[in-house]
């Protein structure tokens, strides 16, 4: 005797409420939502939601005035069948998957449209195509949904975040949606999926789409939407909901993408907003993360820097720490290693949106390892005005800061610095010597009747023998000198009209 033909697959639908309960039941709006809005004819949806007294249960209505109505009723019950929508990236279906978990947690439901009606019921489901059971234009979902009060409140305020297409006005329960502020709208290349023209197999590809920035109401997080419908919560400091108008390559729960995707998303809207970003917008963790993205350009990278730190910014260089005490008596931003991720440094590197402080106020270094020694002055070479300043200059040194040192004059045109210390420090005395730049100081500088820049230069070199700019050794040892240098004033001021 012959059997009859068996399904491959049955579907517990109490398995599949208990699957879908943890998803939250906004989403039972969002997918008759998207279902109305994806219809090209499509201007009105209305939602209608009410308790049922004494029970935890709501009756929901969503109605569409599309004139051509639900394509083929018996996609509302089977699972995966052909989708006409996967095919274009401005559709969002694509799994004929929604309305079955919509379905799964229902007491009933019943779906009237221009080609008949279906009900769901406790018998099961019946398909009937005659009068009255049709619509003369748009669909009609109705249902009794398993949900608690505290639930419908919820669903109540979360669908306040959907942001329906411009062309649908959508109302739920009489209040119309869609007040979130456009922020910007812009095009952009990203991923998205298709179907294959020949096999239907839904595919991979890029597409130009457009992005755009909405403003979040008061208290909301912000979110990736996928036209109008948000899909998963941003936790990257976003000040904008973003709304990617295409199909967005969702999981087949709709309620995720992968991390690959969020940062090219990520990478675009970066490229677009980073000149615009406050200082504080642009320390967020979502721009940290996506600037050594490959996908961020080289403008946007020079953006962030600049919004972040000001125009003025060099990178911490332990090559030369002098180096970075001088950036910062220049007004510039020293940023610290640990500011960025490695991938970021490489690209701020390649951008040449920074540079270390050695490259742009080094220190002199004509005695360091590596560094070009300069081209002295001889001895018998030097002025009469040079001479008498070198004495000068070492007596200062042993009076007011009770330091030996020698004093060296170089013309060395590609050193660009008036003096520097170069000496070492031996149990609170110490030896070492001052070197002066004639080619920047000029010959006028060493005349006698200068003193008082001369001096005052003098305190500035001397003060390095116990520390650096932003050192405080450094500034008490220049008090201290300054100090001593008031009292031979007093005591000796033919010290500073320089008669031996």
């Amino acid at each position: 005797m012959s059997r009859a033909a068996q399904q491959w697959f049955a579907v517990d639908k109490q398995g599949l409420a208990d699957l879908v309960a943890s998803k939250g039941k906004v989403f039972i709006l969002h997918e008759l939502l998207q279902n109305a809005w994806d219809c090209p004819a499509v201007k009105t949806v209305d939602v209608l939601l009410s308790p049922v007294r004494g029970a935890p249960l709501v009756d929901l209505t969503v109605m569409d005035d599309d004139p051509d109505g639900f394509s083929d009723l018996t996609h509302a019950y089977t699972l995966f069948a052909p989708s006409a929508k996967k095919g274009s990236p401005e559709r969002r279906g694509r799994f004929n998957l929604g309305e079955k978990l919509v379905l799964s947690l229902c007491e009933e439901a019943t779906i009237t449209s221009t080609r008949g009606q279906v009900s769901f019921g406790k018998a099961g489901r019946r398909e009937t195509c005659r009068w009255p059971n049709r619509r003369a234009a748009g669909t009609c979902f109705q249902a009794v949904v398993r949900m608690t009060r505290e639930e419908l409140a919820g669903i109540l305020e979360a669908i306040k975040m959907v942001m329906p297409p411009d062309r649908v006005e959508t109302f739920v329960n009489g209040e119309k949606l869609g007040w979130h502020k456009t922020v910007d709208l812009f095009q952009a290349e990203l991923p998205t999926v298709l179907a294959d023209a020949d096999t239907g197999i839904l595919r991979d590809a890029t597409r130009s789409c457009i992005v755009r920035l909405w403003e979040p109401r008061e208290g909301e997080e912000s979110h990736l939407y996928e036209m109008g419908i948000p899909v998963v919560e941003l936790s990257g400091g976003e000040p904008w909901h973003i709304d990617v108008c295409q199909k967005v390559p969702l999981s087949m729960e709709r309620d995720n993408v992968t991390p690959l995707y969020l940062r090219r998303l990520r990478a675009v809207v970066l490229n677009r907003v980073a000149s615009s970003l406050s200082p504080a917008q642009a320390k967020a963790p979502w721009v940290t993360s996506t600037l050594g993205s490959p996908w961020v350009d080289d403008q946007a990278v020079k953006g962030v820097i600049a919004s972040r730190f000001g125009a003025k910014a060099v990178i911490a260089d332990p090559s030369d720490r002098e180096g970075e005490h001088m950036a910062v008596a220049q007004g510039y931003t020293v940023v610290p290693g640990g500011a960025f991720p490695a991938e970021a440094w490489t690209r701020i590197r390649e951008a040449d949106a920074l540079k270390p402080a050695g490259q742009v106020t080094p220190s002199p270094k004509p005695f360091s390892p590596g560094g070009t020694p300069l081209e002295m002055i001889k001895l018998e070479d030097w002025s009469p005005d040079m001479e008498a300043f070198a004495v000068f200059a070492r007596r200062f040194a042993r009076q007011a800061a009770g330091l030996d040192i020698g004093i060296s004059f170089t013309a060395d045109v590609g050193w660009k610095f008036q003096a520097a210390y170069v000496g070492r420090e031996t149990e609170g005395t110490g030896e070492g010597q001052i070197i002066f730049n004639a080619s920047r100081l000029g010959p006028s500088w060493f005349d006698q009747a200068n003193w008082p820049p001369q001096v005052e230069l003098l305190i500035h070199e001397l003060g390095h023998h116990w520390g650096q700019h932003l050192d405080s050794s450094y500034h008490e040892a220049l008090c201290r000198i300054g100090r001593e240098a008031v009292g031979l004033a007093l005591a000796q001021p033919e010290l500073f009209r320089r008669i031996a």
